[in-house]
Order: structure tokens, then sequence, then C-alpha cells
């Protein structure tokens, strides 16, 4: 996703793209899609017609989500996820 360790998240949200045509994996390093191996999520696509797109949503109160720890691989070339990430930023007006 990213190779910036330094950021750190409260939440990060992993969703499929409408239209795409293959199974896109969540891993961590190494992971390993043929095998399973440190692959933490499946995501099944939604075609070409559409319909409701598969996601996934981590959280921490802390803050300790880091977008870097993360890796997606799919097996349509050119197809991924759409990720997000909030991070907290300190409100001095509230």
């Amino acid at each position: 996703m990213t190779p910036d360790t330094s950021i750190r998240a409260h939440r990060i949200r992993f969703a499929v793209a409408i239209g795409e045509t293959g199974r896109v994996f969540l891993g961590v390093a190494g992971m390993n899609k043929a095998s399973g191996a440190g692959v933490a999520k499946e995501f099944w696509p939604t075609g070409a017609g559409g319909g409701v797109a598969d996601e996934l949503v981590l959280e921490s109160a802390a803050g300790e989500l880091r977008p870097s720890d993360y890796y997606v691989d799919a097996n349509a070339a050119g197809e991924g996820l759409i990720v997000a990430y909030w991070v907290w930023i300190p409100s001095f007006n509230s």
C-alpha cells in the first residue's frame, strides 16, 4: 500500500472497485495467494454489472494501524482495491 512506515491510522478501509473481474487478496509481508499463507482476506469481484462491493474495515482506538503493514495482490493485472485511511488530527477549536 505505502512504503511510509511512519503513518499511523485509526481506521483503514479496503474495498473492491466496482466493475473489476478478478479476485483480490489482502495480506501481510510474504503472503502467498496460491497457498493462502499470510492472506487476511480474499475479496470477490463485482463484475461488469456492478453490485455491492466487498469491503473490510479495520479500526484501532489507539491509532496504531500502519498501512505499510498490508499488501494487496490481484488475479487480474491492473486491478486492486480502493484503500482509505483515517488519521487523528488534533483540533484546538472544539
